[in-house]
């Protein structure tokens, strides 16, 4: 008897051990099969990526989408830009009694003297500024900032009507801080909609095409914004003239981080393109870069195109962004973060330094 019950709880362990095996084996795929299902989602993918790619080269500008749904979210995205610098001029700023550069720092000043409404005396002097780039660099460029022209005004008169007030604090430093972000949220935002704001940029943008064609339009640019924090420490103090500048600096570092993410403060760009010299003279006489480049030959296409090689900073590479946008769409670029340049130019290491 004994024998025999040890012999039945062998079977019933044996057929356990089966029954165990059995529902792995259902649970587990056989391993050809699982190759062959990763092999097909693999191929599927493939077609799908093979396709995208095929829309973006045969449509570079609005990739496969209506053209009005694109320029839609364009002016969406430069209306949240312009509502959110509206309110770090209008809710944040001014009730702080706090200044900064560019139109907005002339307007300040303007309203300082005479007491007027600040969002018309904005509105005076972009209409003014509007008139000058029509009537010095033509209709092209007046359509960049035709938009954000009227649409600052507007919105930032509507926020004076709610008198809407976030902020108010004797901690000048913080409130500083703060309108260097919402405006550098806003101007990243508005770059990347494919906006300028119509301010001092386009004011540099005058002087360099018309008056210093040899100076970089970055540092016109920023000579423009010095210019008026100085004359703001003559009118409303230096240490308000101090803070405008950290309201610059921030706004610059969020600017760039919202319009390229937060990395290194150098990237490098490999523009593939068949009609490289616009590029080139962009870059070296707008942007005040250098360039250097090289034939390369299409692994597909077997075609002779040349690849352009620039260092510059986030900011400079989105705009060089936009210039290929517009003027060749087709060329590919590819963009890497660098973590150190030694050499000349803004941005550079000293080589002669170390790195600290």
């Amino acid at each position: 008897m004994a024998e025999q019950n040890g012999k039945h709880q062998k079977k019933l362990k044996s057929a356990h051990k089966k029954k165990k095996h059995n529902i792995i084996a259902d649970i587990i795929p056989d391993e050809n099969d699982t190759i062959e299902a990763l092999d097909e989602k693999l191929e599927k993918d493939t077609e799908v990526t093979k396709e995208a790619n095929m829309v973006y080269a045969d449509d570079p500008e609005f990739h496969g989408h209506s053209k009005i749904v694109i320029r839609a979210r364009e002016y969406a995205l430069a209306l949240l830009g312009v509502i959110i610098g509206s309110l770090g001029t209008i809710s944040v700023m001014i009730p702080n009694d706090l200044t900064c550069g560019g139109v907005s720092g002339v307007s300040r000043i303007i309203q300082f003297y005479t007491n007027w409404n600040y969002s018309l005396i904005y509105y005076g002097l972009a209409m003014i500024i509007a008139v000058i780039v029509w009537l010095t660099l033509g209709m092209k460029e007046l359509r960049k900032i035709i938009f954000m022209s009227f649409a600052y005004p507007i919105v930032m008169f509507l926020i004076e009507l709610s008198g809407l007030v976030i902020i108010k604090s004797d901690d000048l430093l913080l409130v500083s801080l703060m309108v260097g972000i919402f405006f550098g949220v806003s101007n990243g935002i508005t770059f990347q909609a494919g906006f300028s704001s119509g301010g001092s940029d386009s004011i540099a943008k005058i002087i360099k095409y018309r008056l210093l064609p040899h100076m970089s339009l970055n540092y016109l640019n920023f000579a423009v914004n010095v210019a008026v924090i100085i004359v703001s420490a003559f009118v409303f103090g230096v240490h308000i003239a101090m803070y405008a500048v950290v309201i610059t600096y921030v706004s610059t570092k969020v600017g760039d981080a919202v319009m390229y993410g937060i990395g290194g403060r150098i990237v490098e760009l490999n523009v593939v393109t068949h009609d490289p010299e616009p590029l080139k003279q962009f870059v070296i006489y707008d942007l005040g870069r250098a360039t250097t480049s090289m034939q390369i030959v299409g692994g597909y296409s077997g075609e002779t195109m040349e690849q352009v090689k620039i260092i510059c900073t986030p900011r400079e590479s989105f705009i060089i962004k936009r210039f290929l946008a517009t003027h060749d769409p087709k060329a590919f670029v590819s963009v890497t973060s660098v973590a150190s340049v030694w050499g000349l130019g803004k941005g550079f290491s000293d080589i002669r330094k170390i790195d600290g």
